[in-house]
């Protein structure tokens, strides 16, 4: 708080100090062009800058946004593939940058002194209306200057579940983690903290560190195997250089800065705009290009000082974690959210589904290992990669035989866990009962009294059977849907059901997901990840290579025409639009059914993206109801829409988030009204 409060104080007092000193300045001066001219260059110089600086930067963001896909990956997967090299180039970008961003500030700090110089200056009769948005201006690149000089702030990560462990009550965990910072001759304070999951990372701190473990890994893990991954995460900070520790808080800087909500800051982010753009850009390239090196050289800290077949079988068990997490969500389960209270043993349950899939699928996951593929995002490398690093051939597992003392204090841990998830619990669960288990209940239970029908709202039944962990329902109406409906209408279903078949493996579901994707963009971003993860995990190099020229292809259609329909501007080409005979009564008729009274126009206009793209757009203008009354109706007009039984592109908007494009200056856009005078003049009734 005193830290923030000087900064707050600090522009202030330089502003009026300056200004008083401009106040001393004989009053002539204010007619001395060779005093007033520099100093009035102080003032109009940073708004040039300013303007300068976004300039460039809408430049760059455009021909970013106008990049080739294809270019743009080959360039990034350039510099994966020469990691080094890049490292290297990019750390030396950046600490240019940051000595010319230093080297900017200091020139900020001048014109700003001299800002402040004229406006005590203008403090004079003929000049005063000047005093005040000079003052004014001066106060802000001011504080523009002083608020690039704070400390990086530490992450709390306390919280939602998350426990810190007192050395006092967990001797021996922290035993295992000084004796792996003793051995890479780590010398800084260290902390942990006990997390709900099976993660384990570390948050460098200015004096030390802290170690997030999770409950989970702490019972699958021997005692070796943590030491192995203890001796990992703390590599990562005994062995971090110092060039490589200032950039890393450098960017951390800028990106608190992004979030800083203060008003006055915004004000002037374009004077650092540029330099910050592109020190993020050349970071965020670092990082991507050194993360699996990065990590490959931590996991020789666990050769080096551990026992390597342990390490491996640490590994191995964190491997099963993700294949457990890619199968899970296929067998019909109780409900989490079905008791009225929640259960007090939320981690043990997870824990003990856990050891029995371990138990039914080790050997094929085993299998899996020598196969999988590299992702062109992974921040790991494969655990394959990983074992030839440690020097070990086969992945297995070693049988844990701690003694009684670390067991006990490993259920000390687990069972503090559980009453910090339990409390947090706790304080939400009456909503998210209802929100995840009360209405999706209710949801399915009126859809049964109506015969489980197939309609346009298939897509909501289906996430509330999901939710309510009928698994095996959902994915039968799916199967109905592909079967009844029409192909437009069936599109959801054939990405849900795809999304099955690859999670067991059967590499048939993904022509269903590139069916559905190829003609609904709403299903692109999640169907790709799907189909790529299931290429990497199965190691099918050649539906690989298939995957990315059409995840390209596929991107580059919905980044030039399809996401432009996703958004209206003041600068789109809108006109009158005529849709197929039918169409637009059959739309207005179903947007009547669920108008339920609160809606006041519908207007239809169309979008003309290029000479092969358009979309017809519907923006609805409601007459009240709350806010979720109106984005439930919203919901249900979308997926009508989207699952409309002809192939045509629609777009849908709340009237009250676009007014300023005037859709009622279109001729014929009104096409809805529950004013009858304007039903009979302008468009065909509900």
């Amino acid at each position: 708080m005193k830290k923030r409060l000087a900064r707050e104080i600090a522009p202030v007092l330089s502003t009026l100090l300056l200004m008083a000193a401009g106040g001393l300045l004989p009053r002539e001066g204010i007619r001395d062009w060779r005093l007033v001219l520099p100093l009035a260059l102080c003032a109009v110089l940073p708004l040039l800058l300013e303007l300068c600086g976004f300039v460039a930067f809408e430049l760059v963001n455009r021909r970013l946004r106008q990049a080739d896909i294809a270019k743009m990956q080959r360039y990034l997967v350039g510099h994966r593939d020469a990691a080094a090299e890049t490292a290297r180039a990019k750390l030396a970008s950046l600490r240019r940058l940051r000595m010319l961003t230093g080297a900017y500030t200091a020139l900020l700090w001048l014109l700003a002194a001299g800002t402040a110089l004229l406006a005590g200056l203008t403090f004079q009769e003929a000049f005063s209306l000047l005093t005040l948005p000079v003052c004014f201006w001066a106060y802000l690149l001011f504080y523009a200057v002083y608020s690039r000089f704070r400390r990086e702030r530490t992450d709390d990560p306390t919280g939602d579940g998350v426990v810190p462990l007192d050395e006092a009550d967990y001797p021996a965990l922290y035993a295992a983690a000084r004796r792996a910072a003793d051995s890479l001759e780590y010398r800084g304070r260290i902390g942990i903290l006990l997390t709900p999951g099976c993660n384990a990372s570390v948050l460098r701190e200015p004096q030390g560190c802290r170690l997030l473990l999770g409950a989970m890994l702490l019972q699958i893990m021997s005692e070796e195997e943590l030491h192995c991954i203890l001796l990992h995460e703390l590599a990562h900070i005994a062995a971090a250089r110092p060039e490589t520790l200032r950039e890393a808080r450098c960017n951390a800087r800028i990106h608190e800065w992004e979030s800083d909500s203060t008003w006055q800051l915004h004000a002037v982010r374009g004077l650092f705009l540029p330099l910050d753009f592109a020190y993020t850009f050349h970071y965020g390239l670092y990082e991507y290009a050194s993360s699996v090196i990065n990590e490959l050289a931590a996991d020789r800290a666990m050769a080096d000082f551990g026992s390597p077949a342990a390490a491996v079988s640490g590994l191995l068990r964190l491997f099963y974690t993700d294949r457990y997490e890619w199968e899970d969500g296929l067998e019909d389960r109780t409900p989490l959210l079905e008791p009225e209270e929640p259960a007090p043993d939320y981690i043990a349950r997870n824990l003990d589904a856990f050891r029995q899939a371990v138990e039914r699928r080790h050997k094929d996951w085993d299998a899996m290992v020598g196969i999988e593929i590299l992702a062109n995002n992974a921040s790991h490398p494969t655990l394959r990669m990983r074992m030839e690093a440690l020097g070990v051939s086969e992945a297995r597992t070693i049988p844990q035989n701690d003694s009684a003392a670390w067991t006990a204090e490993m259920q000390k841990a687990l069972a503090a866990a559980e009453q910090a998830v339990l409390k947090v619990r706790k304080e939400t669960y009456a909503k998210d009962r209802e929100e995840n288990y009360l209405t999706p209940l209710r949801e399915v239970t009126e859809w049964e009294e109506k015969g489980r029908p197939v309609t346009s709202g298939y897509p909501d039944i289906v996430a509330a059977l999901d939710r309510l962990c009928r698994y095996s329902e959902a994915e039968e109406l799916c199967e109905r849907a592909m079967a009844e409906l029409p192909d437009t209408s069936s599109l959801y279903a054939r990405y849900f059901k795809g999304c099955c078949m690859l999670y067991r493996y059967d590499a048939r579901g993904m022509e269903l997901i590139y069916h559905a994707i190829e003609k609904n963009s709403n299903l692109l971003e999640n169907g790709l990840s799907v189909i790529g993860t299931f290429c990497c995990y199965t190691g099918r190099e050649q539906k690989l290579q298939d995957y990315r020229r059409r995840a390209v292809q596929l991107s580059q259609k919905d980044k030039d025409s399809t996401s432009q329909a996703g958004f209206l501007t003041q600068h789109d080409r809108l006109s009158s639009e005529t849709l197929p005979e039918g169409m637009l009564e059959n739309i207005l008729a179903y947007i009547g059914s669920v108008a339920d009274g609160k809606i006041a126009r519908v207007y239809l206009v169309r979008k003309t993206v290029s000479d092969s793209f358009f979309t017809s757009v519907f923006l609805i203008r409601f007459a009240g109801g709350t806010d979720q009354q109106q984005r439930e109706i919203l919901h249900k007009i979308f997926l009508y829409l989207d699952g409309y039984p002809v192939e045509w592109q629609f777009s849908l908007f709340d009237y009250a988030d676009y007014a300023f494009i005037h859709p009622e200056k279109i001729n014929g856009s009104l096409v809805w009204s529950n004013t009858p005078k304007e039903k009979t003049l302008e468009g065909p009734a509900s």
